[in-house]
C-alpha cells in the first residue's frame, strides 16, 4: 500500500500528516521520527485518534523520495523482521522521550 505526503525536509517531529488511503478515507499521523536504517529512510508515525483514545502502536512506513514530485510515497513494509529491527533503533533512540510497553 503507497501513499503520499509532504517532502522530507518539510516534515518535523509533531506534525500532522493525512494520508488517503485507495478507498479515499482519510488516517491522520503524528509524525515521530525518521530512521535511517541499511541505507534506506523509514518513517515513524502513530495514529491519531478521533475519540481521545490512546493508540497502542505505531506505524513504520519506507520513504520513497520521488525526484520529480514534490511528495515522497510512504510504502508499507511486508518484514516483520525488518520492522523489528527499526522499531528497535527508534525505541533506543527515544529511550528517555516515551514509556515503552512491551
Amino acid at each position: 500500500m503507497s501513499k503520499n505526503q509532504k517532502p522530507l525536509d518539510e516534515q518535523e517531529q509533531g506534525n500532522i500528516l493525512e494520508f488517503t488511503d485507495e478507498e479515499g478515507n482519510v488516517e491522520k499521523f503524528e509524525f515521530l521520527d525518521m530512521i535511517t536504517h541499511k541505507g534506506a529512510d523509514y518513517a515513524v508515525l502513530l495514529p491519531v485518534s478521533e475519540n481521545g483514545n490512546e493508540p497502542d502502536s505505531v506505524y513504520i512506513f519506507e520513504v520513497i523520495e520521488e525526484i520529480d514530485s514534490d511528495t515522497d510515497t510512504y510504502v508499507g513494509i511486508e518484514s516483520q523482521e525488518l520492522v523489528d529491527e527499526i522499531y528497535a533503533v527508534f525505541m533506543e533512540k527515544h529511550k528517555d522521550d516515551f514509556n515503552f510497553i512491551d
